[in-house]
């Protein structure tokens, strides 16, 4: 797969087969994540991977959390999404929308509950101690792990419900109190259920781009 088919190929995929995933191409994506770059070569991220019984581990309490209603304690504070600012609210606006009136999104709260049902989920971290710039670091790392994964044909999922309970997370994997859960990343091979054909759609270029 070529590079630009892989920024146009990869999408949000909300439900996954139970394959599981090698751990060779786990650490083959991080590994080409790795190249993203940071500030000063910080390199502030760690990567904390969920597979197997740990995977199913939180999971379960994931969706006990849910189905009791538990409002999300993010590392990172939450901002009602109608104060982003116009352009990030209208976006987040129409695509509200289009969620509530797509038929094939009709499962989408319990996919949430469900962490999508994938065999994998790599939680990216960076220390408490770390400036706010390094937020940019992280994201630029895991933009580049899933689009690595993209190339090898896995798919993923990054959603703020994979990080929303961060004490499941601790409690399943060794991530200390001084770090902070910047993102969750649902990876796997994609299955075939109705949800994964809903693409969300992108502004034209020239509402975004001056080149002057």
């Amino acid at each position: 797969m070529n590079q630009s088919t892989v920024f146009h190929e990869r999408i949000s995929i909300r439900d996954f087969q139970a394959k599981e995933v090698a751990t060779a191409l786990l650490r083959q994506i991080v590994a080409e994540a790795q190249q993203a770059p940071s500030w000063a070569n910080s390199q502030p991220w760690k990567v904390y991977v969920a597979t197997g019984a740990t995977m199913e581990a939180i999971r379960k309490e994931h969706l006990e959390k849910s189905q009791e209603g538990v409002k999300g304690t993010a590392d990172l504070p939450v901002k009602p999404i109608q104060d982003w600012g116009d352009l990030p609210w209208s976006n987040m606006e129409k695509w509200l929308e289009e969620v509530k009136t797509d038929p094939d999104m009709e499962t989408f709260a319990k996919a949430n509950a469900q962490l999508w049902n994938a065999p994998v989920m790599a939680y990216i971290t960076v220390p408490k101690t770390t400036p706010v710039w390094s937020i940019y670091d992280a994201g630029a790392f895991a933009q580049t792990l899933m689009l690595s994964a993209s190339s090898h044909g896995l798919d993923s999922m990054v959603a703020y419900e994979n990080i929303k309970y961060p004490d499941e997370v601790r409690r399943h994997l060794p991530v200390g109190e001084d770090e902070i859960i910047v993102a969750g990343i649902a990876l796997g091979y994609r299955s075939d259920h109705k949800i994964n054909n809903f693409k969300s759609t992108r502004n034209d270029l020239d509402k975004i781009l001056t080149i002057q």
